[in-house]
């Protein structure tokens, strides 16, 4: 029976319909929780009575940066580890594995209330979500040629984009009618059919060799790949883009400024369509016009000015929600280009065998969440900074970021 309800990939086109069907499914989960976490870690830290981290840290916001923290270091052993998994157990089997675990994550997030235990299955569960995505590359890359990286990626990219422009509204209502829970449940029926098409489709996927990545790359591998590591660089200041307003514009918005988690998530959404306007039209671009490293300086540039604007809008008597919408959108306009740009650019220079070096690619997440929770928790701890002036750092990063692009090779 099961044999006959498995089939094979017929070709590159049927394998990037199989793939993008995966990773719209699976990003609408992640999607659908990742605004609402912070809040829900710092819901469940308050609620539960001497909290160990409490004795620590002044304030339970302060907290949430520290287990972001915890969890993003589990994140970062876990990429370390895959290839070896991969080479034992394969890509298939090692996916199959890790969406079992991430449903039973999933429903124990619904279904507990003590921060003992959410707090530790959040950091499993948020370790997970990396190292799928790291096998989903694997998968795509296999299926994939370097002539056309970039409309490949632009396309991927957004198909999965798609897939993360409605569920933020709808965890805002669901939160503001229902609590937390409900959240995490949907997120585990999301998952159902990612399994189903992973094992029909995917099944007979054949590994190739699979290279280490040690924890720090030697200076020969860095003299050999040069551009690589100037892309990784581009990518941790991305990912540290995305660690603060992952974390802390919902605390912001909800905590400090009152808007309700509807709007929250109307806001979010609006912002998220960003990435389906622009990797596409970018990935053409970068394949025959002008590059991939003008683009990445463009949208650096977008993300520092609009960082900055943050807490100038913050500090309005009566913001309006249209300006936060816009602000927020026009900052999302240009990580979508650093991030489909960095994507394309780094997948033209690897191909599916270099599970090492895209371990290091997928680590720049975890590394930059680490980097940039603890600074934010350190600063907010001791008052250095409050909440709002965290985005005038922010923004002065994002400058000094454009640094990497332009120490890039230009594939044009």
């Amino acid at each position: 029976m099961l044999k006959k309800f498995k089939k094979s990939i017929r070709s590159s086109r049927h394998a990037f319909i199989i793939l993008s069907l995966l990773t719209f499914f699976f990003s609408a989960q992640v999607s659908l929780t990742i605004y609402i976490n912070s809040s829900f870690l710092k819901d469940r830290i308050a609620h539960t009575d001497s909290f160990t981290l409490m004795k620590l840290w002044s304030d339970p916001e302060h907290v949430v940066g520290a287990v972001y923290t915890l969890a993003s270091l589990l994140t970062i052993l876990g990429l370390l580890y895959s290839p070896r998994i991969l080479r034992k157990i394969g890509n298939y089997r090692w996916t199959l594995s890790l969406f079992l675990l991430h449903i039973t994550l999933l429903l124990g997030l619904a279904l507990f209330q003590s921060g003992w235990l959410i707090i530790p299955m959040f950091m499993i569960e948020n370790m997970l979500i990396s190292l799928i995505f790291y096998n989903f590359d694997i998968f795509l890359e296999h299926y994939s040629n370097n002539e056309h990286t970039g409309v490949i990626r632009g396309l991927y990219m957004t198909i999965g984009s798609i897939a993360w422009l409605l569920p933020p509204m709808i965890a805002g209502r669901i939160v503001e009618q229902s609590g937390y829970g409900l959240v995490y449940f949907l997120g585990a029926f999301l998952i159902i059919p990612v399994i189903i098409l992973l094992i029909k489709y995917l099944s007979d996927f054949k590994d190739m060799e699979y290279d280490n990545a040690p924890l720090f790359p030697s200076r020969a591998t860095i003299h050999k790949n040069p551009d690589i590591w100037y892309g990784l660089g581009s990518s941790f200041f991305l990912q540290f883009f995305y660690a603060w307003m992952v974390i802390y514009m919902p605390l912001l918005l909800h905590d400090h400024l009152h808007y309700d988690w509807g709007s929250i998530g109307l806001m979010m959404t609006f912002a998220l369509s960003a990435f389906v306007i622009f990797p596409s039209p970018a990935g053409w671009l970068a394949d025959k016009l002008i590059g991939e490293k003008e683009l990445m300086v463009l949208g650096f540039l977008i993300m520092g000015v609009t960082s900055l604007m943050i807490p100038r809008l913050a500090h309005e008597s009566a913001p309006a929600f249209a300006l936060w919408a816009l602000l927020l959108f026009a900052g999302r306009s240009g990580a979508s280009l650093v991030d489909s740009m960095n994507e394309a650019y780094f997948f033209k220079q690897i191909d599916e065998h270099n599970a090492g070096l895209l371990g290091y690619y997928r680590r720049m997440n975890p590394l930059a969440m680490i980097v940039a929770a603890m600074c934010a928790s350190i600063l907010l701890e001791f008052g250095l900074l409050d909440i709002t002036s965290l985005f005038y750092l922010l923004g002065v990063l994002m400058f000094l970021a454009i640094y990497f692009p332009l120490r890039l090779k230009d594939t044009k």
